[in-house]
Formats: C-alpha cells, sequence, structure tokens
C-alpha cells in the first residue's frame, strides 16, 4: 500500500507527543511507520521538511476557524489567539514551526496572508501590511516558544525567590504577578503589539 503523507504525519505528530522535537527524526517514523528510510525521504527531503507538513497540519485548524472579517484588530486578536494554542497544544509545537517554508506549511502560509488583507483593507499599504502580519506571525512564535520551555511555576518561584537571583525589581515585580497563567501573560503582550500597530493606523488617518 502507498505510503500516504498524511498518514505519515499523524503519526509524527504522535511520535511529538509522546518523545518531543529532538528524538523525533525522518529514520524514527520511518521505523515507526514500518517502512525503509528512502521510503520516506521520497516525501520527505529532510528533517525541516517532515517539520513543515507537521506545522500545516498543527495550523490548519486555525485558518478554518477564523472570521472571514471584521474588526481588523478583533480579527488579529483572533488570529494570535487561535495560532498560540494551537501550536501549545502539541508538545514542542512553536519549536516546530519555527523557520518553516510557507510553500510547504500552508496553513501558517494562508494565516499570514489572510493577516495582510485585513490589514491592507483597514488601510495599511500593501508593503506595510506584508511587514506588520510577519510581525504578528514571529511575535506569536517567540512567544509560544517562551511558554514552551518556561520553569514550571513552582521552579520558577523557587528561582525568583533564591538570594542568588541578581534583579531584585525583576524579582518583586514577578512575585506581584503571581499566579499569572500563560494565556495572561500573553493576552498583556499582544494587546501591547496591537496597540503598536492601532497607533499606526491613526498617525495615517485610518
Amino acid at each position: 500500500m502507498p505510503l500516504e503523507v498524511g498518514d505519515a504525519v499523524r503519526v509524527a505528530l504522535k511520535l511529538l507527543e509522546d518523545e518531543g522535537l529532538d528524538k523525533l527524526t525522518v529514520r524514527r517514523l520511518a521505523t515507526e511507520l514500518g517502512v525503509k528510510a528512502p521510503a520516506l525521504y521520497w516525501h520527505f527531503r529532510s528533517k525541516r521538511a517532515l517539520l513543515d507538513h507537521m506545522t500545516d497540519a498543527i495550523v490548519a485548524p486555525v485558518v478554518a476557524g477564523l472570521p472571514s472579517g471584521g474588526p481588523w484588530l478583533a480579527w488579529l486578536e483572533d488570529a494570535g489567539f487561535a495560532l498560540h494554542t494551537a501550536l501549545l497544544a502539541h508538545r514542542d509545537g512553536a519549536r516546530v514551526a519555527l523557520g518553516a517554508d510557507l510553500t510547504v506549511a500552508r496553513a501558517l502560509g494562508d494565516l499570514a496572508e489572510r493577516a495582510v488583507g485585513v490589514l491592507h483593507d483597514a488601510g495599511f499599504p500593501l508593503g506595510e501590511a506584508t511587514r506588520a502580519a510577519g510581525v504578528l506571525v514571529h511575535f506569536v512564535l517567540g512567544r509560544a516558544v517562551e511558554a514552551q520551555t518556561r520553569l514550571p511555576p513552582s521552579e520558577e518561584a523557587a528561582v525568583i525567590a533564591a538570594e542568588t537571583f541578581p534583579f531584585p525589581l525583576m524579582a518583586r515585580g514577578l512575585r506581584e504577578r503571581a499566579g499569572s497563567t500563560v494565556e495572561d501573560d500573553f493576552r498583556y503582550a499582544l494587546g501591547v503589539l496591537l496597540a503598536g500597530l492601532e497607533a499606526v493606523s491613526r498617525g495615517r488617518g485610518g
């Protein structure tokens, strides 16, 4: 029976959950599928190519769930949250998507393309809209990587409380924020980014 790319990607995502990105290789996937590695290299020339297909599978539901229109700031906020949530739903999901080839990870490219359209319709020149859409996507990816590599809350609290922690003002501020979730922190940071875009839009009378 011919090997289907979709089936291989589903197994690769399962391996990702079970073993993490660092242990995921095309050869490891071939073993799990019960085929020889060359059979997979026909579909995935490298681990990066495999990750691009996995990124497409992770992000596709995000694009499918986005509204077709509406206020541009609300659309960008919804898109940012949906992408962030989808990446965090998979172990090492953000690292999988970093550096993706958008011609293969088409869903991520489609999300960026739709963001460009929303921004352009809101009055951003097309060149600037592409830049702003890129800022949004890369911001979400970076925040998701940080979230997935962050210490567990109890360990983080212990580090901050230690006398050897060299940043007293940050320590005090972080203690004031004790109990805030990854979602809380992301909401704040995304709000700052969107406020900047709104200020740019207002500056040109948008």
